[in-house]
């Protein structure tokens, strides 16, 4: 959620652009946001608040405790939204179908009119692998997912994000 990275990141300005919300915002140094993608309807919110489902909500974006995921796919089913589940870690995000960091990343690189081939990307958990394929460079962090090896071209080896920062 751009809120929260803000508040953990501080000033965002030094980059060209920021994809947040696993893809769906965009976040540029002018000021400027792009939502690629639909909030979440209220019918849906209003259900799960009525089921006791502990969520965070973004601009586009839904994140809950993993735990909860069984929930929130039974409401989607039963109100039969264009939603998908995806899953970070101990976390699970409720987002628009065809939404992710490839998707983003791709709309971030078309506004600055740069390509996918000048591109590294660094991830750690199962909701990067799409944005590590799209990448020239996909770079899974050792730290991370062991699923993702599979598919980086690099390991990055370390335990935190003072290896990612001395890599970049």
């Amino acid at each position: 959620i751009l809120s929260d990275l803000k508040k953990v990141a501080g000033d965002l300005d030094i980059f060209d652009a920021v994809v947040a919300e696993n893809g769906a915002v965009l976040a540029f140094p002018n000021g400027r946001k792009r939502v690629l993608g639909r909030p979440p309807p209220p019918a849906l919110m209003d259900e799960l608040c009525r089921l006791n489902v502990d969520f965070k909500l973004g601009d586009c974006v839904l994140e809950a405790d993993a735990s909860s995921a069984p929930r929130i796919l039974n409401v989607i089913q039963r109100l039969e939204f264009p939603l998908v589940l995806a899953f970070n870690r101990s976390r699970v995000m409720l987002l628009p179908q065809g939404i992710s960091k490839a998707t983003g990343l791709r709309a971030a690189l078309d506004t600055l009119r740069l390509s996918l081939h000048n591109c590294i990307a660094i991830g750690d958990a199962e909701n990067d692998f799409q944005l590590l394929e799209a990448a020239e460079i996909g770079v899974a962090v050792a730290w991370g997912s062991k699923s993702l090896f599979e598919i980086a071209d690099e390991v990055l080896p370390g335990t935190g994000p003072a290896a990612v920062a001395d890599y970049i």
